[in-house]
């Protein structure tokens, strides 16, 4: 009797241990497994994704190569940037505030900026010049 009485007790305890596991862990597995932030839940990148991936990308800083590109680009179309070094000192940062405001774009990144002065400058080189024999 004394042994089913002990065998018992270490069901009860088994069965309360097993009860509080589940309780503590329960809300992590459905987190985990099942809530909008789960590790498991995928879907598919929306339109919506893609325009807070953009905007992202048009907040981060331009790096060196950017700003040189930039420069350069600026200088093409006529503002006066200062040395093409890839630094964004005083006169490139007034450089493309002058361009920002002399194009409508006050609101735009320096990268939107870059973009827009890059199609600039293609369609300038694309163009034959007029002074040219042949044109």
């Amino acid at each position: 009797m004394r042994t089913h009485l002990q065998g018992a007790f270490l069901l009860i305890v088994l069965l309360l241990a097993f009860w509080w596991a589940l309780s503590w862990a329960g809300p992590i597995f459905d987190s985990a497994l099942g809530g909008a932030d789960g590790a498991i839940v995928a879907r598919a990148p929306t339109e919506e994704d893609a325009a807070a991936a953009q905007a992202a990308a048009d907040e981060q800083p331009l790096d060196g190569n950017e700003v040189a590109a930039l420069q350069a680009a600026l200088l093409q179309v006529g503002y006066s940037p200062g040395p093409v070094d890839g630094i964004m000192g005083e006169l490139t940062r007034a450089a493309i505030e002058e361009a920002k405001g002399d194009l409508g774009l006050l609101e735009a990144s320096d990268r939107q900026l870059l973009e827009t002065l890059g199609t600039a400058v293609e369609a300038l080189e694309s163009t034959p010049d007029a002074g040219e024999p042949g044109s």
